[in-house]
């Protein structure tokens, strides 16, 4: 009969900690999908049975796409590009800098080809004079030398190194916010090697939408229009077929005519050189005109609210022209000076073209382009297959398991199966925390830490035996055979944990699922392992007065 002090023992006991652990963590981890429930059960107990199994789930772990099914794709980040895009515009820059430092005779050309920038004058004395500028005001961004009436210029190794390093690193949180705000939910971007996005994307069997979200630079400029026409010949006449450096002409909105043709029925003349651009934007949403069509409403921070406001106020009555890509999505005339930091950007887009676009303006531009280099689709029943598989792996391990521990340590080997339970739980509740995605891949390290939690068990057992050999009690023998093998267990498990790192950090998205699920493996490896499995020998011990045990 269990006594007043037997009862204040339980409650107080590390056990009934652990039992309440598993129960909050379990509530936490687990959910019901209300669909499943809503569906009508097959007749009697099976049926409802099966129907609560069908409809359980882990609430914030997402299955990878060899689960769920689904597309995987491998994207380049063109870094060569947007090293040229550097030099082009540290090229334009150029042209401000000549004229503040009163240059008297000002570069004939200028040739970005092959990642070097090439000004040619007329006489070696001029290109001196403007090398010995640029040597004095842009070595930290370009490397110049001077050959005869040419100026080379490449960029500076510490620039490069920094383009190189973080253009992958904003390509990869860019794309993480478009994907977050495109209403499909477990999708997956990674950096893979020095120049590669993987983008994962569970459940999408249809991705060309996503993977239009994917490829828009969403590069937003407003300059003004200084001159419209129907063709883009009808506005090179004024200037005898060739535009000078500083101008450009920008196409409108593609349409397609009566003859079944995609093409521009409007082109604008304006600066080469933009007014402002989007980067002071912070947020982007669809809206509604006075006629009920969408629009997209946008809200610049206080410096670009100060910028647009100078900028409309200063050319009241012209068109300001608002290009996404190279192409004219709209040329408002401007009435009256806009100074309240927001706008709205119309162009006769449907409902999803407006979504998509309030989308890529919120997430930000990509200042590398994308090339696809892979694709490949995972059909959902083989990801079913999959989950199949892994489950019977993990079943068929934990039987062997069970089977070798309980013939060979009877209820010392009970118990160590009931931590290796708990271990799976924690992994599972460890990658509910952090949202993490689980692969076939992760199945497999899971299914290799379990195997490897065994271990510390054994050893364990194997030092408790020696211990009671040597004529301890069975209390003084379990907590000196946790005590005599702990730094053993440590040593080994903290030398896998920094080789799962090492998976991690250089392994692609497979190999860092693997990686991933085996470091939480040996994490709940040491609690279940050391701490659950202790507290169950001193809850038998106190709770039951257990004085003999057969290991």
């Amino acid at each position: 009969m269990f006594t007043q002090s037997k009862w204040a023992r339980i409650i107080i006991s590390p056990f009934m900690l652990w039992v309440a652990i598993i129960v909050a963590g379990s509530y936490y981890m687990f959910s019901f999908d209300s669909k499943v429930l809503k569906a009508p059960a097959e007749p009697g107990v099976m049926g409802a049975v099966k129907k609560y199994y069908n409809a359980l789930k882990l609430t914030y772990i997402k299955k990878g796409i060899d689960l769920a099914g689904g597309t995987y794709l491998v994207l380049g980040v063109e870094l060569d590009k947007v090293l040229e895009n550097r030099l082009n515009t540290e090229s334009r820059s150029l042209d401000q800098l000549f004229k503040t430092r009163e240059l008297k005779i000002l570069p004939k050309s200028k040739i970005v080809k092959d990642g070097v920038l090439t000004l040619t004058f007329d006489n070696e004395e001029a290109a001196r004079a403007c090398y010995n500028i640029l040597v004095e005001t842009k070595s930290s961004s370009l490397q110049s030398k001077l050959v005869d009436n040419e100026i080379q210029s490449t960029l500076s190794s510490e620039l490069e190194n920094k383009i190189r390093t973080t253009s992958v690193d904003q390509t990869v949180g860019i794309l993480s916010n478009r994907l977050d705000s495109s209403g499909v939910a477990g999708m997956i971007v990674t950096q893979h090697g020095d120049h590669q996005v993987v983008v994962q994307m569970p459940g999408v069997n249809d991705p060309e939408r996503i993977k239009a979200l994917i490829s828009r630079a969403a590069h937003l400029e407003f300059k003004m229009v200084e001159k419209t026409a129907g063709t883009r010949d009808a506005l090179l006449e004024a200037y005898d077929g060739e535009l000078p450096s500083d101008k450009v002409i920008v196409p409108g909105k593609a349409e397609i005519d009566e003859n079944g043709v995609q093409e521009a029925n409007r082109y604008y003349l304006v600066s080469a050189f933009p007014d402002m651009t989007g980067d002071r934007m912070v947020d982007a949403y669809v809206s509604r005109d006075e006629f009920g069509k969408p629009i997209v409403a946008f809200k610049l921070d206080g410096v670009g609210a100060r910028e647009f406001g100078e900028l409309t106020s200063n050319n009241v009555g012209r068109q300001v022209g608002i290009i996404m890509d190279d192409v004219m999505v709209s040329a408002p005339n401007i009435s009256t000076p806009i100074t309240g930091g927001s706008g709205t950007i119309t162009g006769g887009f449907t409902q999803k073209e407006a979504l998509d676009l309030s989308i890529v303006l919120k997430s930000g531009s990509l200042g590398a382009p994308l090339r696809f280099e892979q694709e490949n689709r995972v059909g959902a029943s083989l990801g079913q297959d999959s989950i199949y598989k892994g489950m019977m792996s993990c079943l068929i391990a934990m039987l062997l398991l069970f089977l070798f521990s309980f013939l060979y340590y009877r209820i010392p080997g009970l118990l160590a199966i009931i931590a290796l339970l708990v271990n799976f739980f924690l992994v599972l509740l460890f990658l509910s925390y952090f949202h993490g995605s689980l692969s076939l891949s992760g199945i497999a390290g899971m299914v290799l830490a379990v195997g490897m939690a065994i271990d510390a068990s054994i050893l364990i057992y194997e030092k408790t035996k020696d211990e009671l050999a040597a004529g301890s009690t069975l209390r003084k023998a379990v907590n000196d055979g946790f005590n005599g093998v702990l730094a053993v267990i440590l040593d080994s498990n903290i030398t896998t944990f920094l080789t799962g790192l090492v998976l991690f950090y250089w392994g692609g998205p497979a190999v860092r699922n693997f990686a991933t699920t085996l470091m939480l493996g040996i994490v709940a490896t040491l609690l279940s392992g050391i701490l659950f499995l202790k507290a169950m020998f001193q809850f038998i011990f106190d709770v039951f007065e257990v004085k003999s045990m057969k290991f």
